[in-house]
């Protein structure tokens, strides 16, 4: 398998890093931020109540659930609109919640793993969110990156496995994708072909029954040997 595996890509978020607290962070810094710059919005909303009214876009502009930026972005233009507000905020609004949301805290496993990976094979980063390789200090590791907004589907779809194959000048069979969502990441890899390994760091049932991971690991460490007997 070593021999016949070129690119390994792995997913972000809480394969790589926690996400939830990364993302917590992020909206507290962006509420003080209003509290300061835009009163009247954390008058009428709390931090919890924001992040709800964000989520229930997801049903009324479906074609920006694999871009969160604009996403984002549209909750606060709508928030312009709803009081009456010039939009000369929304932008550095914006740049508080994205420059923290960078801020990561890499999982103990990752930095020896993929050091000692990025040495056998090509390594590919692959996300529906808006995590910078550059920014998050990851790029060393990894010969490109997508995300989901780029290639305008998301990662259980098999758009972005394809886009790495051709990229990377590859066939299906000679990638490997690590992520620890069932269906963005292990549905979808499986989807183009790919294989899927699961990293199941909180040791979840397997809950689809339309697939399975070709593996399962609960740390990163266990991955290297995996691929030699995958």
């Amino acid at each position: 398998m070593s021999q016949t595996i070129k690119v390994l890509s792995f997913d972000l978020d809480d394969t790589l890093w926690p996400c939830r607290p990364t993302i917590l962070r992020a909206e507290e810094l962006l509420y003080q931020w209003l509290v300061e710059h835009v009163p009247v919005i954390t008058e009428n909303y709390s931090l919890y109540q924001l992040r709800d009214k964000r989520s229930l876009l997801f049903n009324d502009f479906p074609e920006l659930a694999c871009d969160l930026t604009q996403l984002r972005l549209k909750s606060f233009e709508l928030l312009a609109e709803e009081f009456s507000l010039d939009d000369d905020w929304i932008q550095p609004a914006f740049e508080i919640f994205y420059e923290a949301r960078q801020q990561v805290t890499l999982f103990d496993d990752v930095r020896p793993v993929l050091d000692e990976l990025a040495k056998k094979f090509c390594l590919v980063s692959l996300t529906n969110g808006n995590a910078d390789a550059v920014k998050t200090g990851i790029d060393h590791w990894f010969d490109f990156s997508l995300n989901s907004a780029s290639v305008g589907k998301m990662k259980s779809e098999p758009d972005i496995y394809q886009q790495t194959q051709r990229l990377a000048n590859i066939e299906a069979h000679q990638m490997v994708h690590i992520g620890d969502d069932p269906i963005n990441d292990v549905s979808g890899a499986k989807s183009a072909g790919v294989y899927a390994v699961w990293l199941n760091r909180q040791q979840k049932s397997w809950v689809l029954e339309s697939c399975e991971p070709d593996a399962s690991i609960t740390t990163l460490q266990a991955l290297p040997a995996l691929l030699e007997n995958l």
